[in-house]
């Protein structure tokens, strides 16, 4: 019941971002459905004759998408992991091996949006019950042993992972950017980009 929920959560967020870039591709601004889009600060990462829209999500909504993207590309892979956005942290959720017994793990990492509009991580801490494992240990062993999207990068020298929303959007039809991220109020904001030079 609970994944059903999510889905539906990811559907109307979907939903809601298709029917904005019609709008505002055609000129027309529903002010219930769409805030007003300020001009983005990072020039060099949105062309001037795009057309652009922020969309502001929160704690929950965040999960939804993260559950329903994790469902979809870690479908039919052995080792599951799990992303989630609580009140003081982002919390990664998986499982390793240490001396042959496999153990639960929980990375808290602090989000901040970088200068180029993506996401990037920094650990605070590790939960592995009662054994003291250094983090970039994990770290090391996610980034060798997990499946994860080719726009995400571990660095378990610094004991960081990054979010490449660029690279990512080099893949879609919009372009994605982080605008905002503020824990404490449970405030995300994204600017989502739609080319209007598209043949």
């Amino acid at each position: 019941m609970k994944e059903q929920k999510k889905t539906i959560n990811y559907w109307k967020w979907a939903f809601f971002v298709l029917l904005a870039a019609i709008l505002i591709s055609g000129g027309v601004v529903i002010s219930k459905a769409t805030a007003p889009s300020p001009r983005p600060e990072m020039t060099q990462t949105v062309a001037a004759k795009d057309t652009s829209v922020t969309v502001e999500l929160n704690r929950k909504q965040v999960n939804a998408l993260s559950a329903n993207y994790l469902n979809q590309f870690l479908k039919g892979q052995k080792i599951k992991y799990h992303f989630l956005v609580g009140k003081q942290y982002a919390t990664l959720v998986g499982d390793t091996k240490f001396m042959g017994v496999k153990i639960r793990f929980a990375i808290n990492f602090v989000p901040e949006r970088t200068a180029a509009g993506n996401v990037l991580l920094r650990a605070k801490g590790l939960a592995v019950g009662r054994l003291n494992i250094p983090i970039k240990f994990v770290m090391g062993y996610i980034a060798k042993n997990y499946n994860i999207p080719n726009w995400v990068s571990i660095d378990a020298k610094h004991k960081t992972i990054l979010l490449d929303l660029n690279r990512y959007s080099k893949h879609h039809s919009l372009k994605y950017s982080a605008q905002e991220i503020n824990m404490e109020t449970g405030r995300f904001k994204f600017l989502i980009t739609v080319p209007t030079n598209n043949n």
